[in-house]
């Protein structure tokens, strides 16, 4: 099943009634605070995505990608869909996060500074920050049960990306995939071009990229606006 994440990411949107880091700097941010930027922000935010409860043998797809298994039937390209039992799914819940905006990453170091680095640690911050990449981070707040591997890769993508960003210059693929943290706080970290083929890969006057997660058993998309105060 696919979700959309809609993270929009232009400091101008008033869609949460306290927007305190337009009017604080990060150094006057509470804890709380600094953990609703890395949780539920303009720039972070989790989406609940059905996941099917049974898993199809790789063996077992038709010419289409569609399960034969009765208990799987739920098509990525049919001419009619055909409708999987709801007591087939249970919800993972998944959080993505654009790690490049300055507000996040000042949201980190603020938590170090109040000496609450376990909660820095447990919201999964990225290994690094290159100046030449944009970096999404994606965890996982609540795994689908039975599911295995959240992270794991759709394998019939035919030679499409899994894993993309499309602004309005094209399409792009993660040039790095890093994975940090166990458990609870395991996240996989990917590492985007800011420039490829000698042009930005983002209008700097504003645009809008989407995301694009192509999972075994979900996919997720998140877009994101982006102004030019967070191309940074």
């Amino acid at each position: 099943m696919a979700t959309g994440c809609g993270l929009l990411l232009a400091a101008v949107l008033g869609v949460h009634a306290d927007d305190f880091w337009r009017r604080k700097p990060p150094s006057e941010w509470t804890v709380d605070e600094a953990l609703q930027i890395l949780k539920n922000s303009p720039w972070t935010k989790q989406e609940s995505v059905a996941a099917p409860s049974v898993n199809c043998d790789p063996e077992d797809y038709d010419e289409y990608g569609n399960c034969r298994d009765t208990r799987f039937q739920f098509p990525r390209n049919p001419p009619r869909r055909r409708e999987v039992p709801e007591s087939n799914f249970n919800i993972a819940i998944y959080l993505v996060r654009w790690e490049s905006a300055p507000e996040v990453a000042a949201a980190f170091a603020r938590l170090e500074a109040l000496g609450e680095r376990a909660s820095a640690v447990f919201q999964s911050p990225p290994p690094r920050r290159p100046a030449d990449r944009y970096v999404i981070t994606m965890n996982v707040a609540q795994p689908a049960k039975g599911s295995g591997d959240p992270f794991a890769l759709r394998e019939d993508n035919k030679g499409k990306k899994p894993v993309r960003l499309k602004t309005s210059r094209g399409t792009f693929a993660p040039l790095e995939t890093e994975r940090s943290g166990v458990g609870a706080n395991e996240a996989v970290h990917f590492f985007f071009p800011r420039v490829q083929g000698g042009k930005p890969v983002l209008d700097a006057k504003g645009d809008t990229a989407e995301f694009v997660f192509e999972g075994a058993r979900v996919t997720v998309k998140c877009k994101f606006s982006l102004d030019k105060e967070t191309l940074q």
